[in-house]
């Protein structure tokens, strides 16, 4: 027992001095306890996020027809840049390049959780509206999504 103790209390010692050994030469080899961090002066993005999930809705009320990116999750430290983007058409269009950009908006970094929302006044019009979403995770290459094509009527209610 007592020699089971003797032994218990060397393992503890010898961990120790290991321990204070390593850093030790850290510091004498003119190092920190930060020399693992990646230099930024590059002002490049780093790839620290690994996936995110951005959700986009459309809607509208008696006045305005809305376009909604909503950050629902991103895993790990990232930046998510969204654009977003509202378009309009009198006849049906599938292709938002054959329709009107009513409205859009730009933020650098999403974050989880937030909505980055752009609207346009209906005016008493029925029209044709689409919404799209272009989101970029860090330095990665750039994601979008649209909806379909909505007929929403004068009072704002969608017809089709």
């Amino acid at each position: 027992m007592i020699k089971a103790k003797k032994n218990f209390v060397l393992t503890i010692l010898l961990t120790v001095a290991v321990l204070i050994l390593s850093i030790s030469c850290c510091f004498i080899n003119g190092n920190s306890a930060n020399a693992a961090v990646k230099d930024d002066s590059s002002n490049e993005a780093q790839p620290y996020g690994l996936v995110t999930n951005i959700s986009l809705s459309l809607g509208a009320n008696s006045e305005v027809v809305w376009a909604k990116a909503h950050n629902d999750f991103t895993l790990g430290m990232s930046t998510v840049q969204v654009y977003v983007y509202l378009y309009s058409s009198l006849e049906y269009q599938d292709d938002y390049n054959q329709m009107t950009l009513e409205n859009s908006a730009y933020i650098y970094d999403l974050d989880i959780h937030k909505s980055l929302e752009v609207s346009a006044p209906i005016n008493g019009v029925q029209k044709y509206w689409k919404a799209r979403v272009e989101f970029k995770l860090d330095n990665k290459d750039w994601n979008s999504k649209e909806t379909k094509t909505y007929l929403i009527d004068t009072n704002g209610k969608v017809v089709g």
